[in-house]
């Protein structure tokens, strides 16, 4: 087929929040700004299921007061440098919103309505009003802005390869992939690239079924450097259906309670309950299961009346959900549900300085493709972190693009990166489903994704390296569909070896890292960072410059809470006081 070539200033791949953010502010500075996205010209990103919440530093605050919480909330384990330009940035990104139309709930006397997230005392986040409709009003607000900037989008169009000058070495200059229908070729050519890409996880729901890793492959090959790939993002969910808002519902009182009807995590953090991050209420779960207390329940009877009115879904998917629930008998405001852990996706991404550039020259990092979170998390802070490290890097990559030198470009040179995945066409061989279902079923078990040990951890790497060695090779497609979810399960097999391999070296439990050999900090924070080495992932441990800070790590959210400790040998002992030298 005749391939089909673009050339732009900027080329944002991700289609999502973050993309949007970096497409919109990019047009600013830009001639010409292209999106190109895997899924359909509005299929709108992950951003679309979400509620459309977001966290701010409001004006009136100060930014050191919400940084110096988020150090504490992240156990020491924080980029300042870059979390102090997300606050900073936070407000002007949320009145930009306002401005373009985006409601947000405000109180009786005007002032805005927000609920403090995991029982901290600053942190917190702004609900969009009427509750149900923010994530796609959101992105139909983004979309919008767009349009009038004449940002051109791409849709339907999977890259699998970023093309640097030389070939193999150098500057990021474009990109190269397929038409997910047609199979067509697809070539472009970019004075900068940002990534937008979310860094992947496990097609563990409907809600969470298209970001797998193919953004962290584009990166890994390209040669930036990860950090913060140990960190899952652990959830509780419905058993039976799915649900948004538990990072509302759990402050307005809302409680985990096992099958004794026991309020659990009272006994686990008498300070905060269930009032904590996901991840801590998992653990208990987990152990909760264990004694012989499961099954679990959410209950929602609990709650004050102001928090029922406040989360009640009126538009959106949530009403219809809610609508569908009560015909089959679940009224899930006055009746308890039952619950269970989901992981969904990886925490980590790409390592970037505070204008959201990677180490690869001409390529950035935005929202979840880039590396701030740490395993644990806020409601709104995902809205918080797209809008703003979006906004940074379209703004930084655009004027890289149009003040640096014109790159030099060979067009068949990157048809031909594109052989190896198009060569996977119309041939027999194991399906993409097959991979997905083997990876899904070596990082399910609990000591793997949540109470994790170095034998699960051991035994689940093992499993993964059978499977990239033996299946990934044998995967073909039958269309170019297939072909796209090819790539997805060859992303999936790299950002979960990367996964077992970082939780393997961190021989600690720090934030939603819970090691049951390893069960305390070890001492200062360190990053585990990882890289492509000859095609291996290759891993070292960096300390958290926190000298260079403002202000030391002096209280961490981990203590308060408290769970058994497990016996542990003198080995693992000094293999944690060894693990910072």
């Amino acid at each position: 087929m005749k391939p089909l070539f673009h050339k732009t200033d900027v080329l944002v791949i991700g289609g999502g929040f973050s993309g949007s953010w970096a497409a919109l502010s990019a047009s600013e500075h830009a001639r010409d700004v292209l999106i190109v996205d895997k899924g359909s010209r509005d299929w709108r990103g992950l951003g679309m299921m979400s509620g459309g919440d977001m966290g701010v530093v409001p004006h009136e605050c100060n930014v050191d007061d919400f940084l110096e919480e988020l150090v504490y909330y992240y156990d020491g384990l924080c980029d300042k440098p870059l979390a102090r330009r997300v606050l900073e940035n936070s407000y002007a990104r949320f009145a930009d919103l306002e401005r373009w139309g985006h409601t947000f709930a405000r109180n009786a006397d005007g002032s805005m309505r927000y609920i403090l997230q995991r029982d901290l005392k600053l942190i917190r986040y702004y609900f969009y009003h009427p509750y149900g409709k923010g994530g796609p009003h959101t992105c139909d607000t983004l979309y919008e802005q767009l349009q009038q900037r004449g940002v051109r989008r791409l849709s339907n169009v999977q890259l699998v390869e970023l093309i640097k000058e030389d070939g193999t070495n150098g500057r990021v200059v474009g990109a190269a992939g397929f038409h997910t229908r047609s199979g067509m070729p697809v070539v472009i050519q970019a004075g900068a690239v940002i990534l937008c890409t979310n860094t992947g996880g496990f097609k563990m729901s409907y809600l969470g079924n298209t970001a797998v890793g193919e953004g962290a492959m584009l990166g890994f090959k390209a040669g930036a450097e990860f950090r913060n790939m140990e960190f899952l993002q652990n959830w509780t969910c419905p058993r039976a259906f799915a649900w948004e808002g538990q990072t509302g519902m759990l402050p307005y009182g809302a409680r985990f309670v096992n099958s004794e009807g026991e309020d659990f995590m009272r006994k686990y953090s008498p300070i905060h309950g269930a009032k904590s991050d996901p991840h801590y209420n998992i653990r208990g779960m987990v152990l909760e299961e264990r004694a012989g207390k499961g099954p679990l329940w959410f209950d929602t009877s609990s709650m004050t009346p102001e928090g029922v009115e406040a989360m009640t879904p009126t538009g959106g998917w949530m009403l219809l959900n809610a609508n569908k629930l009560k015909a089959l008998g679940i009224d899930f405001f006055n009746m308890k549900t039952e619950w269970m852990p989901q992981f969904q996706y990886i925490f980590g991404g790409m390592v970037t300085d505070t204008d959201c550039r990677t180490r690869v020259p001409g390529l950035f990092a935005a929202g979840r493709a880039a590396s701030l979170h740490t395993g644990v998390y806020m409601g709104g802070w995902d809205t918080c972190i797209t809008s703003t490290t979006g906004y940074i890097a379209g703004a930084a990559a655009a004027r890289e693009a149009m003040d640096g030198p014109r790159p030099r470009f060979d067009r068949s040179d990157a048809l031909e990166t594109l052989a190896p995945a198009l060569s996977l066409l119309e041939k027999p061989g194991i399906a993409p489903k097959d991979v997905v279902r083997a990876v899904q079923e070596l990082m399910v078990p609990a000591d793997v994704s949540v109470l994790k040990t170095g034998q699960g951890l051991n035994r689940a790497l093992q499993k993964l390296e059978a499977v990239r060695d033996n299946l990934v090779p044998e995967m073909a497609a039958s269309d170019p569909h297939y072909l796209l979810k090819l790539m997805e399960a060859k992303g999936m097999t790299l950002v979960a070896e990367m996964y077992l391999r970082a939780s393997l070296m961190r021989k600690e439990s720090r934030c939603g890292h819970f090691r049951e050999d390893y069960p305390t900090r070890a001492g200062a924070p360190a990053w585990i960072q990882l890289d492509n080495h000859n095609g291996k992932v290759r891993l070292k441990v960096k300390n958290v410059p926190i000298e260079d800070y403002p202000f030391k790590p002096h209280r961490y959210y981990m203590d308060d809470f408290d769970y058994p400790d497990q016996p542990r040998s003198e080995t693992a002992i000094r293999e944690t006081e060894s693990f910072y030298a």
